[in-house]
């Protein structure tokens, strides 16, 4: 990169910060695309803190664009790309040395990103700057009817965490960024659910939202006494009975909710590699 420098993404208009991630997620593999609406609530919902975010200036122009979000000593890079007219001249290195560099001075130990497994030059790229592919991440419907009986009661934020750690430490589950409970408190279009069985008595959590006919499960699991292929189960047949397909977005291969969810034949949407930078 050449007279380069980096400015802070909020000292950008929301219009400019939208046009530009358009313009560079336009051919991706795992193309997106934003309105001023979505990206603001993309921006709550993923925590992104848009004072540590940044664009690549250069020659006046916009040329690369990093999304940062920070958990405990953790950071994750949301999003990263660069303009077509930029690509393979260096940006992108200079756009993870500027994010590294944020992120050690806030005193992080890690980064963690995904990838989209078939993006096999993007993998290899930041394996040449250190990441590691550390699983695979997968989403997947299921359109099997599923178990019926089950219905969803309103729950609450405080009661939801609660359940997800106990089903943390029960199933030794190793959740991904998006799954984590330190992450819940942000998620404001979504519905926070007890599933509930015939018998009136609590069987699972969900977190979910509907989103174009899909019943979005961001997260589920069962409560005490309680299995996942009960929880997914019960999930497909509310999901069915409202008229809608689930999704589960980016579960963890070696995840129960993934390995129980094998009864039902999933239909696997995308898989991702996550993979992860270690700073100290």
């Amino acid at each position: 990169m050449k007279n380069d420098s980096f400015h802070k993404l909020q000292d950008l208009s929301k219009v400019e910060i939208v046009n530009l991630l358009n313009l560079i997620f336009s051919d991706y593999v795992l193309r997106m695309h934003w309105t001023l609406e979505s990206f603001e609530k993309d921006v709550r919902e993923s925590n992104i803190s848009l004072s540590d975010s940044f664009v690549a200036i250069i020659e006046g122009k916009n040329a690369g664009v990093v999304l940062l979000s920070f958990r405990e000593k953790r950071a994750r890079i949301d999003l990263m790309g660069v303009a077509p007219s930029f690509r393979r001249e260096g940006v992108g290195f200079g756009l993870v040395d500027e994010a590294v560099r944020i992120a050690k001075w806030k005193g992080c130990e890690q980064i963690v990103l995904e990838v989209p497994e078939e993006d096999k030059r993007a993998i290899g790229f930041y394996e040449k700057f250190g990441f590691r592919q550390k699983r695979r991440l997968i989403t997947f419907f299921i359109r099997k009817p599923g178990t019926k009986g089950f219905s969803l009661r309103e729950s609450d934020l405080g009661r939801i965490i609660e359940c997800a750690l106990l089903v943390m430490n029960r199933f030794k589950r190793n959740p991904e960024w998006e799954r984590e409970p330190a992450g819940f408190n942000h998620l404001e279009q979504y519905s926070f659910d007890s599933v509930i069985n015939e018998e009136e008595k609590e069987v699972a959590y969900c977190i979910w939202q509907e989103k174009d006919s899909v019943f979005y499960v961001r997260d589920a699991g069962p409560t005490k006494d309680f299995s996942f292929k009960e929880t997914i189960g019960a999930l497909c047949s509310i999901a069915k009975e409202r008229g809608l397909t689930p999704l589960f977005p980016t579960v963890p291969e070696e995840d129960p909710l993934f390995l129980e969810a094998q009864c039902f034949e999933p239909e696997i949407l995308l898989k991702q590699s996550e993979m992860i930078f270690r700073i100290h």
